[in-house]
């Protein structure tokens, strides 16, 4: 395995006036060089709480615990003083977010917001105009046509797709290693949406950078991802690779994702699965399975006891008490264990 960040037993807390709000729950999981990973799940569940862990972004009244390490190229990056941080973000790890219309800046031009985050780690001592042509190449590199002219031009005057293009060669114009897309097509449109998830693909083949893709729609991870996440109430509840998940689920709440995501082959008529209920109260999170009282196939043990987490080989783990081989798996219609059901 060549492992380029390992998360162990991260924790994440925000301490407001109503009590300690447990973000994320003692989570693990690795990235590999050169490999996509999506982190999935419902808003709330973590998802970007952790992103911004790994960018150093957790500000008061979050606290990441002690205990929590995320070990990047070896080193905890936890441990880093304001000057390694500096140095990381932006060059090493690079964000892309969900919103490009927010998160550029409306009285700057494009092509002094994608210099600035070069300028800030411009090690060769280069120029404005060098500066300011590698801007010219990155922008011909993402796919928007006339990038001199664009370089130009303020935020509002591009294009919904266009503005994500604009905001992935920012991110990318330090050759990052490791790059966070946050939903980076949310707001787009099915067509510009596939385009962008292509370039991604592309730009990852050209610059060998590992990917963490945050999303809460497994139709987008189907094609760019090659390991997946799983998240719940803080917690993972699955993960494996992009196989597993999507043909071997194992949890009823990677299965109940699974069954939302709008499929072709299914008659026009059938009704998509919902999943009943909300997210529990990260306050005063449940004592067991923090999906119990949404699933439908939920057994008494399940609202008292936190599932262990059983490894079926492959890097594919889940945490489910329907993987007890005491439990009754009847009328279960994914897979649970190492047996089919139908």
């Amino acid at each position: 395995m060549n492992t380029l960040v390992e998360i162990k037993n991260l924790s994440v807390s925000y301490f407001t006036y109503a009590g300690e709000v447990q973000s994320v729950r003692d989570i693990s999981f690795s990235i590999e060089k050169g490999k996509t990973t999506a982190l999935v799940g419902e808003s709330g569940c973590g998802k970007s709480v952790t992103s911004k862990s790994l960018m150093g972004l957790i500000e008061k009244p979050g606290v990441i615990k002690e205990g929590s390490q995320i070990i990047y190229n070896g080193k905890n990056i936890l441990d880093f003083n304001p000057k390694e941080w500096n140095a990381f973000r932006g060059k090493e790890c690079s964000m892309i977010f969900q919103d490009a219309l927010v998160s550029l800046n409306p009285t700057m031009m494009v092509g002094k917001q994608i210099m600035e985050n070069l300028e800030n780690h411009n090690e060769e001592g280069l120029s404005k105009g060098e500066l300011r042509k590698k801007a010219k190449e990155m922008l011909d590199m993402v796919g928007i046509p006339d990038a001199e002219s664009c370089l130009n031009k303020y935020p509002h005057e591009l294009s919904g797709g266009m503005r994500q293009r604009v905001m992935i060669a920012t991110a990318l114009i330090t050759h990052p290693t490791l790059l966070i897309a946050d939903e980076p097509t949310t707001a787009l449109d099915v067509t510009i949406q596939a385009q962008i998830l292509e370039l991604m693909k592309d730009l990852q083949k050209k610059l060998g950078m590992a990917i963490i893709m945050i999303t809460h729609d497994l139709g987008v991870v189907a094609d760019i991802c090659d390991d997946i996440v799983v998240m719940y109430a803080g917690k993972i509840v699955e993960k494996g690779s992009n196989e597993d998940i999507f043909y071997h689920p194992r949890h009823p709440y990677t299965w109940a994702l699974m069954n939302s995501v709008p499929r072709l082959d299914l008659d026009s008529k059938e009704e998509l699965v919902t999943i009943e209920g909300t997210i529990p109260d990260m306050i005063h999170p449940p004592k067991g399975c923090a999906f119990c009282s949404r699933c439908p196939y939920a057994m008494n043990i399940c609202a008292e006891q936190t599932p262990e987490v059983l490894d079926l080989g492959n890097g594919h783990e889940v945490s489910c008490w329907l993987t007890d081989p005491r439990a009754d798996v009847s009328g279960v219609p994914f897979q649970t264990g190492g047996v089919d059901h139908e």
